[in-house]
């Protein structure tokens, strides 16, 4: 937020404690429009909450007089232990987006014979195994464990993903409250996302484009399609019927350009980066001037593999964003966790609604068949979108999956259901305007070198995913 500002004064007792969690409280300033100050007995002025981490009767002399304060009971157990899970309320005071979630956390167990019984007018924001774990009465809010102080290199998301959460959720939560500002909240946006098929035939695997198209307009949500440039070079009349028939619950992305393995990750130069995003988007751009039918300029790399180069060609060649399973894909090489970053990136790597890496917006997206309702229940609270992708085989029992997904996420709050172009574009309007890139015409951007297996490959992956159905009936 700009330096002019308002940034609300959040006093911190006892006063060490904010030496002691200075990495900690200086990400949650990022995050939020807020200052920490540290305190000592009585001194109450000119703040706008408290914190209180341990013993002490601070806290609850601030609810008394009317300001909100938050009392952490114990330290966070520094070493995880056996999975429990915190079992969140259904009461008013909690968000909406958290009512009714079970939430594992992997350090809570050890530190449940701290946990204080609430008093008969608190509320119960939180329990575990009958013991409350955070509660709220008046303007004072109790929970059981403070949290640990940030590693240096450590993203905060850590703190708040589908393992550990217990001991940084009652003080995101509070901060937020805090610092909410005035009028309705936009909707939580929502997409399903299937890599790989093409407009060849009707059909593409298990993926019937007339039946989905059917299904995802009479249930309500929405499908995007990511198909490879590549295969723009004919588009069947029935499938192209089955978008326009879809009315708006059908489209299409960007997958790659030839699909030619993990592609979007081998350019480590400007020049290589560009030639590929550049013949990206002429194939796309030559496919909607024969069909009449937009792609959505949301690149989704093949085999999650995409490379810093290739991120920066992607936005100097017009493309809106793109969409995966961790920011930085260039890291992740399986050994490291999604959030892995470098570490100019900073300790918000995964919080905000999308990140922005070298100009373009970067989407979570997140697993259908594997889903993980923990995980998507966080990424509501903080706004994100929830962007569950899968292949045409997940559907081989049924679109009863994707009833079933959809009635997952419509539990965690109110959803619109939109494209990926229209989640990118929400995003860039809430995010701060990057550095202007220097932008190409990929008209005039020479191609890359040619791959002359691309088509065979391609044509043979196709052919499998087309057999699929046929073996599948055939046993």
């Amino acid at each position: 937020m700009s330096d002019g500002a308002r940034r609300w004064a959040v006093g911190v007792f006892p006063a060490a404690g904010c030496a002691e969690h200075d990495r900690l409280l200086g990400a949650l300033e990022e995050a939020f429009p807020v200052r920490f100050e540290g305190r000592g007995e009585d001194e109450l002025g000119e703040l706008d909450a408290l914190l209180q981490l341990g013993n002490g009767n601070q806290a609850e002399a601030a609810a008394a007089i009317g300001l909100p304060a938050l009392r952490l009971l114990v330290p966070e157990p520094p070493k995880p232990e056996a999975f429990t899970a915190q079992q969140l309320g259904a009461v008013p005071p909690l968000d909406g987006r958290l009512r009714g979630a079970e939430l594992p956390d992997e350090r809570l167990a050890a530190a449940l014979g701290a946990a204080e019984q609430a008093s008969e007018r608190a509320a119960v924001l939180a329990s575990c195994r009958g013991l409350p774990t955070w509660t709220r009465r008046g303007c004072l809010e109790t929970a059981l464990l403070a949290p640990a102080e940030l590693g240096p290199e450590e993203a905060l998301r850590e703190r708040l993903c589908e393992r550990r959460s217990a001991a940084l959720l009652p003080l995101v939560h509070f901060l937020r409250e805090l610092t909410a500002g005035e009028g309705p909240k936009p909707p939580l946006q929502a997409s399903f996302l299937f890599d790989d098929p093409n407009l060849h035939w009707p059909s593409y695997g298990f993926v019937d484009l007339p039946n989905l198209a059917d299904h995802a307009r009479t249930h309500g949500y929405h499908a995007a399609l990511a198909t490879v440039p590549l295969d723009g070079w004919f588009a069947h009349p029935r499938a192209l019927g089955a978008l326009g028939d879809s009315d708006g619950a059908l489209s299409l992305s960007i997958h790659g350009n030839d699909h030619y393995g993990g592609e979007l990750g081998r350019p480590r130069t400007a020049v290589e980066a560009l030639g590929l995003a550049a013949q990206a988007m002429r194939r796309v751009r030559s496919f909607e001037r024969r069909t009449g039918v937009e792609i959505d300029r949301v690149m989704v790399p093949p085999h999650e593999q995409c490379s810093q180069a290739t991120v920066t060609a992607l936005r100097r060649c017009g493309f809106d964003a793109l969409t995966a399973t961790q920011p930085y894909p260039w890291l992740g090489d399986g050994a490291r966790s999604w959030l892995a970053h470098p570490p100019e990136a900073g300790p918000l790597v995964g919080w905000r609604p999308a990140d922005t890496v070298d100009g373009l917006p970067i989407l979570l997206r997140h697993p259908l068949t594997q889903r993980s309702l923990p995980e998507l229940r966080l990424r509501a609270f903080l706004g994100q979108p929830l962007i569950l992708y899968g292949h045409q085989q997940d559907l081989a029992a049924g679109l009863d999956l994707l009833t079933e997904a959809a009635t997952d996420l419509e539990r965690i709050a109110p959803l619109r259901w939109s494209s990926l172009g229209e989640i990118a574009a929400a995003t860039r309007e809430a995010a701060p305007e990057p550095e202007p890139a220097a932008a190409v015409d990929p008209d005039h951007v020479p191609p890359p070198r040619p791959r002359p297996l691309a088509v065979p490959r391609r044509l043979l992956s196709e052919s499998r995913d087309r057999l699929q159905p046929l073996l599948s009936r055939a046993r």
